[in-house]
C-alpha cells in the first residue's frame, strides 16, 4: 500500500515541481525583458527654454513651462535648504542624465550636486520653481524675500532677437510687496 502511494505521489511531485520550474522560467523571461527596456531606455533631459511675459518680457521657464528662478543676496547665489525646497523645488536633472538642454536663446547651463540629485544651474546660479506658481507662465514669486535672499525670474537680456545678444541674465526687480 505504502508502495501504491508513494507511486501515486510521484506524478503529483513532477507536476509541482514543472509547474514551479515553468513560473520561473516565465518570471526570469519578464525580468529579462523588464530589464532590456530599462537599460535601452535613457532618461530626457531637463530642457530649459524662453516663454514670454507679459510683464517682464523673455523668461526661461522649465520643460512644462513652470517659470524658473534664482535665489540670491546681493547678487551671490543663496543654497535653499531645510523648509526652503518645500515651498521652491530645485529644478532637478532626470536620474540618468548629466547635462541641461536649452532651448533657442539659452544660455550658460549647467548642473551642481543637490539633494536629491543635480540640480540644473544657470550662470552657476542653482534654479528652482515656485509652490504657488500653478500655471505655466505664473512669475508669482519674483522679488520675493525670505530664506536669506531674494528671488527673481531668470530673464533673457537683449533688445531684440535681430541684435543677435542671447545672454542670460538674472532681473533685479524690486520687491513688490510679498
Amino acid at each position: 500500500m505504502r508502495r501504491l502511494m508513494a507511486l501515486m505521489c510521484v506524478p503529483a511531485i513532477i507536476v509541482v515541481l514543472a509547474a514551479c520550474g515553468s513560473s520561473s522560467s516565465t518570471k526570469s523571461a519578464k525580468t529579462s525583458s523588464t530589464t532590456a527596456k530599462t537599460s535601452s531606455t535613457t532618461a530626457a533631459p531637463a530642457v530649459v527654454k524662453t516663454a514670454t511675459s507679459a510683464t517682464l518680457g523673455t523668461i526661461l521657464v522649465d520643460e512644462t513651462g513652470k517659470t524658473v528662478y534664482t535665489l540670491t543676496n546681493n547678487g551671490q547665489p543663496i543654497a535653499c535648504t531645510d523648509q526652503c525646497p518645500t515651498f521652491w523645488p530645485p529644478l532637478l536633472l532626470p536620474a540618468g542624465t548629466t547635462t541641461a538642454t536649452g532651448g533657442a536663446g539659452v544660455t550658460g547651463l549647467g548642473a551642481t550636486a543637490a539633494a536629491g540629485g543635480q540640480q540644473v544651474t544657470q550662470d552657476g546660479k542653482p534654479l528652482y520653481r515656485f509652490k504657488n506658481d500653478t500655471n505655466p507662465g505664473d512669475t508669482n514669486g519674483e522679488g520675493i524675500s525670505s530664506f536669506g535672499g531674494t528671488w527673481h525670474v531668470v530673464k533673457v537680456g537683449g533688445s531684440s532677437s535681430s541684435t543677435g545678444s542671447s545672454s542670460v541674465t538674472t532681473t533685479t526687480l524690486s520687491s513688490s510687496g510679498y
